[in-house]
């Protein structure tokens, strides 16, 4: 067995930590499980094609093929634990590190680690930040000062991870709810994880979920704006730190190309690639209507969306900001 494995789901921090020279091989795994779907009951190849053409239809790949190719190397790369002493899962706090790190915790807690130590960083704040953001954005020696807050994960943690995980897979989001009500402090930054996935269900009062709401109201702010500015504030400007410049374009692609436009652009299809950065978006008077709660972007529009192993159709779930609570339809 050699020395350390390190598991990032994301490369900026994998390639800090190659360059920090913490010892050990590095590894990315970083399908986003925040986006699209997880269903329950699905494993193996059915899942890794269900992902596949997942990514296919919203642009974060090519074609099917190429994505079950990246899917296997992540996965390979992963079961290759037992060849190491020990395992490291590096994460933060925010919604997209936290549902991979179930996945993980999950996956690692039906294996026989034999000899292999599974130790975790997860960490929600670094000193110097104000506002931090996540892993992505330290240096090399800040990375490596984190190896040694390091702890071999407990038991507590992976049986909490077993039951969060099925949950955010089940067709019932009132699961997650459930859970947000017991003890869930094994895992410390999952509570408040969960209750961003909760926002992104639609809300009562319009239809709109916390990121689609706030890229209307920083384009009604702004005025017409190039893309790359307008997600730019949204980013800097509200409190949503699992979203990346990616995934709010792609939001912004879906209002801007609706049967009944909330945004509008040039070519809204283009918004998800680098090109579509510099087109200039601005909100339409239906997008200020809904925004003011005096239309309904799903009576407008409907919905087709998973969050997890809810398959959002029709009007099937919303998320009540005020009593913080899902419920049937509007």
């Amino acid at each position: 067995m050699s020395g350390m494995l390190h598991v990032h789901c994301g490369d900026s921090s994998a390639g800090a930590l190659r360059r920090s020279g913490v010892p050990g091989d590095v590894i990315v795994w970083c399908d986003p499980l925040m986006d699209g779907p997880t269903p329950a009951g699905v494993s193996g190849d059915e899942w890794q094609r269900i992902r596949a053409e997942y990514h296919v239809s919203v642009g974060n790949a090519e074609t099917v093929d190429g994505n079950l190719r990246w899917q296997r190397q992540q996965n390979e790369a992963l079961e290759a634990f037992a060849d190491y002493e020990e395992v490291i899962l590096w994460f933060d706090a925010c919604l997209f590190d936290q549902t991979i790190l179930i996945r993980h915790l999950d996956w690692f807690s039906g294996r026989d680690l034999g000899g292999t130590k599974l130790s975790l960083i997860c960490v929600g704040e670094f000193p110097g930040f104000s506002r931090f953001k996540g892993l992505g954005e330290l240096t090399p020696e800040q990375l490596a000062s984190l190896l040694d807050q390091r702890h071999e994960v407990t038991r507590a943690e992976l049986d909490l991870a077993v039951r969060v995980w099925a949950a955010y897979r089940s067709t019932d989001p009132t699961e997650v709810e459930a859970l947000l009500a017991s003890d869930t402090s094994a895992l410390p930054h999952l509570a408040s994880a969960l209750t961003h996935h909760l926002q992104l269900f639609p809300f009562v009062r319009n239809g709109l979920n916390v990121v689609e709401e706030s890229i209307l109201r920083e384009s009604a702010r702004l005025g017409p704006k190039r893309a790359a500015k307008l997600i730019g504030e949204v980013l800097a400007r509200t409190d949503l730190p699992f979203l990346s410049d990616t995934q709010a374009l792609g939001y912004a692609a879906t209002m801007a190309s609706a049967t009944v436009p909330l945004l509008e652009a040039d070519d809204p299809a283009a918004l998800r690639s680098p090109e579509g950065r510099e087109q200039t978006v601005a909100i339409t008077e239906t997008g200020r209507d809904v925004l003011d709660s005096e239309a309904d972007a799903i009576a407008l529009n409907g919905i087709d969306r998973w969050l997890g192993g809810v398959h959002l159709v029709g009007d099937a779930w919303r998320w009540d900001e005020d009593n913080h609570t899902l419920m049937r339809g509007k």
